[in-house]
This record gives structure tokens, C-alpha cells and sequence, in this order.
């Protein structure tokens, strides 16, 4: 890993700001890890979970707790694809209800977008949305705590378990057109495309799974269509009621500013009047909150950068162009002269830099 960028940003952040993820993401993997037997709980109660906990599926642990949890497994157990086998193994029937939602979606978009739709609820401060272009849709997945690294196997769960769950609802032959991971994928490109059947990128900003518009939207032979929409609303209400309420965000203004500002960076332009209004505040108000509460709308975005920055510049063969882009500035020139008031360093002389 690379050293931190030199900022005040090294204090931890409050617990609150920490992701959540349903327990029911355990399950899978202990069934792959069955063969270990009891060697796994000692190692569960290191990450602060329990066999006992699987009683409960809807409750939460803390993200990064899950994220480390994986990441020690496949080292202590020597399982280097364990994200890829669990993802593998986790189909509709382990989703529970779920699995009549994503049936009565009528096509594999409307089961993405269902699975999107319920993302804050089933694993906070964790981006899953796509983009349409002419001929293909990217599903993005990416957790927004930069801090929470690595996490290779929770990316490959995600992207592989997507697949796994494509597969069930349209055909055991479905393959994505394309596949990427923002870890690097030296020495594991041959495994990984053996499973997705399709080009697997490594070393991406995001990961992401790119589908052909026309699988997206060819509608389940099973479905029925005059009655999807109807029972599809009726699945929803009932299980955003069983999911409870999404997390309760914290009342510091900073850290509602620092999430919406990691959401939209890189995506569209961003400024505090844009933010204000995601708030429902006017941007003199919003300015006006975050004075009190010590600090400014260009000290966050700035943060922000240096943040994604020090993540962009540790993976190998991005461009300054994309990087500049990623980070919201105009050019590549305009993110250079930023990134070396920050520590001192041009970006391609910074020390962390792959």
C-alpha cells in the first residue's frame, strides 16, 4: 500500500461515517470455507462477528470489518480466488425474498436496477449504479471509503455473484462483454475470464461489469409481462418495510457534504451549489453550516481529491488526462499544478506512484 498523501485527513473518522453491510453476506462465505471447519471462528471473533449472527441475516456489521475479513481469509486459508468462489456459489435463492423481486423484474435490467435500488440498504456508502451508452450499460460498483483497502475479494464477490445471478435468470451461457476490476489482476486474468467468459481489465478507477444493451432489455422467458409491474411494487414495499429504514445519516453537515462530494466526483461537475441543493439548503446556508462546523466546501473537495488522487496514482498506466478527469479538474495541467501545491511532487514523481 502506499503512504497517505500529507493531509489532516489521517485522523480517523467518526464511527458513524463507516459503512454498513448486512450480515447475510456472511453465509456465503462460510459455505465455501466449510472445508476449514471450526479453523474460521477464531478469525471471525478477530473481525468482530459470530457464527451465531447468521440467525440474524438483516443485521449489520461494519463494512471494513467484512472488507479485512476477506481479504485474511483468503491469506490464512490460501484461497486467493475466495471472492470468486463465493460470488460463484451465491445465486437468487441465498438473496431470499429477493429472489421473487428479481423474477418479476421482467428483464435483466430491471433486476440490476432492482439490486441498485436497494444498495444503500443491503451495503452502505457503497456506489452501484450504471451508465447507458449507445450499444452497452456499465454497472459500477465501488465502495466510497477509500481507506477501506485492499479489497480484491470483495470486488470479485460482487462482480462474480452479478454474474452468477444474471446467469440464473436468463441463461447458464450468459456472458458480460466486458469485466473490470480497479485492482491490478497480474497473474489472475486467465482464472477470472475462465469464469466471466469475456475480456477482464484490471487496474480500472471502477469496477464494473459492461452488458449489451439488447441482453439488458430482452425480457425473461419465464416473466409475465402484464402482471411484472404490479407485483414487482408490491415485492418493493414489502421488502423496504422488512429492510427498515436506510442508516440514519449524521447530523455534521461536513460529513453529509464529504459523502455527496464522493458520490459525484468525477461523475458530472460539482460545487457547493450543487450540493446545497442535493441538501435542499441554498449555498449560503450550507457555507454558512460548514464554517461553524470548522472548515469550508473548497477544504472538503479539496480532501476529496487528494483522496481519490492517492488511490488513481497507486494503480499503473492511468493517464494524467483521466486521472484529471476522474478528479473533476479542466486538464491535466490544471490537476498537476493542484497536486504538487499538495505535497511537493508532480504526479508522476510522486513517491507512491506504481
Amino acid at each position: 500500500m502506499t503512504d497517505p498523501l500529507p493531509s489532516e485527513d489521517k485522523a480517523p473518522k467518526p464511527k458513524s461515517e463507516f459503512g454498513t453491510i448486512r450480515l447475510m453476506f456472511l453465509t456465503p462465505l462460510l459455505d465455501v470455507l466449510s472445508d476449514v471447519g471450526k479453523r474460521i471462528d477464531p478469525l471471525l471473533r478477530e473481525h468482530g462477528m459470530f457464527r451465531s449472527q447468521l440467525e440474524t441475516p438483516y443485521e449489520v456489521v461494519p463494512l471494513h470489518r467484512y472488507v479485512a475479513l476477506l481479504e485474511t481469509a483468503a491469506a490464512r486459508f490460501d484461497r486467493p480466488y475466495l471472492g470468486l468462489e463465493m460470488g460463484a456459489s451465491f445465486g437468487l435463492t441465498d438473496l431470499g425474498p429477493f429472489y421473487a423481486l428479481l423474477r418479476a423484474s421482467g428483464n435483466l435490467r430491471g433486476a440490476l436496477d432492482c439490486l441498485a435500488l436497494f444498495q444503500s440498504r443491503l451495503q452502505s456508502r457503497t456506489l452501484f449504479h450504471s451508465r447507458k451508452d449507445a450499444e452497452t450499460s456499465t454497472y459500477v460498483y465501488r465502495i466510497e471509503e477509500e481507506r477501506v483497502w485492499p479489497r480484491t475479494q470483495d470486488s470479485e464477490f460482487a462482480l462474480s455473484g452479478y454474474v452468477h445471478i444474471a446467469r440464473e435468470l436468463v441463461s447458464p451461457k450468459w456472458a458480460p462483454r466486458e469485466v473490470h476490476f480497479e485492482h491490478a489482476i497480474d497473474g489472475r486474468r486467465e482464472r477470472l475470464e475462465d469464469y466471466f467468459r469475456a475480456p477482464v481489465l484490471g487496474n480500472q478507477l471502477t469496477n464494473g461489469i459492461v452488458i449489451d444493451n439488447d441482453d439488458l432489455d430482452a425480457g425473461f422467458a419465464t416473466s409475465i409481462p402484464s402482471e411484472d409491474h404490479k407485483l414487482r411494487t408490491i415485492l418493493e414495499w414489502h421488502l423496504l418495510d422488512l429492510m427498515g429504514p436506510e442508516a440514519a445519516p449524521s447530523e455534521s453537515f461536513v460529513s453529509l457534504t464529504r459523502d455527496i462530494i464522493s458520490r459525484w466526483l468525477g461523475r458530472t461537475h460539482i460545487d457547493c451549489a450543487t450540493v446545497a441543493a442535493e441538501l435542499k439548503l441554498s449555498e449560503r446556508s450550507l457555507r454558512r453550516r460548514l464554517t461553524e462546523e470548522g472548515t469550508s466546501f473548497r477544504e472538503l473537495l479539496q480532501d476529496a481529491r487528494k483522496e481519490r488522487a492517492q488511490t488513481i496514482l497507486s494503480k499503473p498506466g492511468i493517464s494524467l488526462a483521466v486521472a484529471a478527469e476522474q478528479l473533476g479538474y479542466s486538464d491535466a495541467a490544471a490537476f498537476s499544478r493542484a497536486f504538487k501545491e499538495w505535497t511537493g511532487f508532480s504526479p508522476g514523481r510522486f513517491p507512491g506512484k506504481s
